[in-house]
């Protein structure tokens, strides 16, 4: 049978406080979202929207 090692106390700790502290960059605009999709390359999509 294979032998499963776990890393030390102090590792697991140092990892979860990097992945818990790390900074993470903010959510992409609406039009950033709409390009990287390409939904601006549907004619329709490109309308303005109704005022209802």
């Amino acid at each position: 049978m294979a032998e499963t090692t776990k890393p030390d106390k102090h590792l697991v700790r140092e990892y979860m406080d990097r992945r818990t502290h790390a900074e993470h960059e903010p959510p992409p605009s609406a039009d950033e979202i709409r390009r990287i999709l390409g939904w601006e390359l549907i004619p329709h999509n490109n309308e303005p929207e109704a005022e209802p």
